[in-house]
């Protein structure tokens, strides 16, 4: 079982709620487990992550500011609005990506800059579970930038997902 997650709106007419969609039409498959977060995302690790063994977890979030590339996120910061996310545990984490050699520069950017906020505390929250149980799960999270066409941004990430043999 693969996750992808996406972070939603209460309308779910967000862009990262929307590309999830779409690429449930692009991946209809029972083998993977598509899921909205809402909210503070503690409740979904605990429901989702936590106490599970993926081989992959894609994570999808809204990147706030001028961009136009989806940005493939490496790290995630040990902060959420200035506090600890988990106490005595390192600043950064690098994300365990899978092998990403195959990537268009002019729709995808490299990133160490998750932010403070829900997105990095998800990902940061589930690497450092990853890390404690020593799991072998591949775990990706791209910002997707908001003033674009989801079914374009799926059809992208779909492409990035192929040409690497992640999917």
């Amino acid at each position: 079982m693969i996750l992808f997650y996406a972070f939603s709106n209460r309308w779910g007419t967000n862009i990262s709620r929307r590309t999830l969609s779409e690429l449930q039409k692009i991946y209809p498959s029972p083998d993977i487990n598509y899921q909205p977060i809402f909210y503070h995302p503690s409740q979904f690790f605990r429901k989702f992550i936590e106490y599970q063994n993926y081989p992959l977890i894609l994570g999808l979030g809204d990147y706030y500011g001028h961009t136009n590339k989806i940005h493939l996120e490496t790290q995630a910061k040990n902060s959420y609005n200035d506090q600890p996310i988990y106490p005595f545990s390192p600043i950064l984490i690098d994300l365990s990506l899978p092998s990403v050699d195959n990537i268009d520069s002019q729709i995808f950017k490299i990133s160490s800059n998750m932010g403070i906020s829900n997105c990095n505390w998800i990902a940061y929250r589930t690497q450092l579970y990853l890390n404690q149980k020593n799991l072998p799960t591949h775990h990706l999270f791209l910002h997707l930038p908001q003033k674009s066409n989801a079914s374009f941004l799926a059809a992208q990430i779909s492409r990035l997902l192929q040409d690497n043999q992640i999917i």
